[in-house]
């Protein structure tokens, strides 16, 4: 339980990382979202090195595999269901402009690529990949594993984003889990994290 402990606030660090290190004046010289690329890519590969060095396990323990027809397939159903979704909730209420997604549409369009590929990466290890699986392991009760993930990836995107994007991304994120649980495939869920987000793009090139 231990060691379990000490990977979950390892996956879990990155979201405190960037107050934390305002607080104590460390400059990293990467501000804004482009600096949770930095973060996230840190956290991850002290992770890796947490689950070969100290567990003693591979990354397929953590559902790093080769994804099946039938997991993309799953992937892409869901996928359909959230987009679907997504254009309900902009034809009913048009999203409010918000401060993160200004941030981020004010970045060069290659800074906002790379954001979005490292995140449906990193986010997938650090919020779906390690702490689900090891939860259901040590309480052996998914809903368990679901109670204590889903508030910790949810709370810094409504910090980041506003509250409104739980009405227009919240089927998104139920996508997700629900792709992890249900296939327990963590490339799957890559792949699907990185069509949610690809949206972003259209202000970004405008």
């Amino acid at each position: 339980m231990k060691v379990v402990l000490g990977g979950l606030v390892l996956a879990y660090v990155p979201m405190w990382l960037p107050p934390l290190s305002r607080a104590a004046g460390i400059d990293i010289g990467i501000e804004g979202p482009a600096a949770s690329i930095f973060w996230n890519a840190l956290t991850v590969a002290l992770l890796v090195a947490y689950i070969y060095g100290v567990e003693r396990r591979r990354l397929d323990s953590i559902r790093l595999i080769r994804p099946t027809g039938k997991d993309l397939e799953g992937a892409l159903i869901l996928f359909g269901a959230h987009m679907g979704w997504t254009w309900l909730a902009h034809t009913i209420r048009p999203p409010p402009a918000d401060e993160g997604t200004a941030a981020i549409t004010a970045m060069s369009v290659l800074a906002v690529v790379a954001l979005i590929l490292s995140v449906a990466v990193f986010e997938e290890v650090l919020y779906r990949g390690y702490p689900i699986t090891r939860l259901v392991e040590v309480t052996g009760r998914p809903w368990a594993a679901l109670a204590v993930t889903v508030p910790l990836f949810v709370a810094p995107h409504l910090v980041f984003f506003s509250p409104s994007w739980l009405f227009y991304q919240a089927s998104g994120t139920v996508a997700l889990f629900v792709l992890f649980v249900w296939r327990r495939n963590l490339v799957a869920c890559m792949l699907l994290h990185l069509g949610i987000n690809l949206p972003i793009l259209v202000p970004a090139l405008a």
